[in-house]
């Protein structure tokens, strides 16, 4: 599987948001899935999963999500936010919900696919600093697969961003990256203007010749997960989200 980047907000009786506050986070998110190119997947931030609840409607699978389709338009006509729509089709059985998105224990969760596609994965995390204004109440964590990210958990607060640390040996470094503001990667985003798209096939794979196969599957870094141009270094050139945070620091978590 392609390489991800994951984010979610902790259900630990401290972080909150109000309907309206998640339905700006929802309009960020819609614009910046409408605006930018991602090749792999996109932005899948959300307080829940919804499913059709097919035990009980009767009928089509095809009709149900017809039925649900129409009956969100009407809602939404209203001037209803998204949050009041889902409660609403959850009251008239229409669907079924799972409270807080993929991720147990969380009040809203999602990830996104990025594989290799270092200038998505910028986006994410630029998505996600926006949205910490967005949600003053409420700290966003994140992890990255990959290199983007040069810390293994880190959270956004306000404009600000902390790394996550479980360790006593872990703080020293961890310092050292906000002295030095190192916590994310450079990225030119002209790199990636004809990225290709995520594949999980090579196509007539069977047709090469033995060494032919051995120069495509050398090269692994298209899932991701240790992409050499997830770099930092003052001669990298590109656009730094380093710059953008408002400051950096240390938290420390329970393990």
């Amino acid at each position: 599987m392609a390489r991800k980047l994951f984010y979610w907000i902790e259900d630990n009786g401290r972080n909150e948001f109000s309907a309206e506050e998640w339905e700006n986070v929802r309009r960020l998110q819609r614009w910046y899935n409408s605006e930018f190119f991602w090749t792999a997947g996109k932005l899948n931030f959300s307080p829940y999963s919804v499913f059709p609840n097919i035990e009980i409607q009767s009928g089509s699978p095809d009709a149900l999500l017809k039925r649900i389709r129409e009956r969100r338009e009407e809602l939404r006509s209203k001037g209803m936010s998204e949050m009041s729509i889902v409660n609403a089709l959850e009251k008239e059985q229409l669907v079924l919900v799972r409270r807080g998105g993929y991720r147990e224990g969380s009040l809203a969760s999602g990830f996104t696919r990025v594989a290799d596609n270092e200038y998505n994965a910028y986006l994410v995390c630029e998505f996600l600093l926006k949205a910490s204004l967005i949600l003053p109440r409420a700290e966003i964590s994140c992890c990255d697969e990959g290199r983007f990210i040069q810390w293994k958990d880190i959270r956004f607060v306000r404009g600000s961003v902390f790394l996550t640390v479980s360790k006593a040996e872990d703080a020293s470094s961890a310092k050292q990256k906000i002295a030095r503001r190192h916590v994310f990667a450079l990225v030119d985003p002209r790199k990636y203007d004809r990225h290709p798209y995520y594949r999980t096939a090579i196509d007539d794979f069977q047709k090469l010749d033995a060494e032919e196969r051995k120069q495509v599957v050398r090269y692994w870094n298209w899932l991701g997960y240790g992409n050499p141009d997830a770099v930092w270094s003052e001669e990298h050139a590109g656009i730094d989200l380093n710059k953008r945070v408002e400051q950096f620091g240390i938290e420390f978590v329970a393990t």
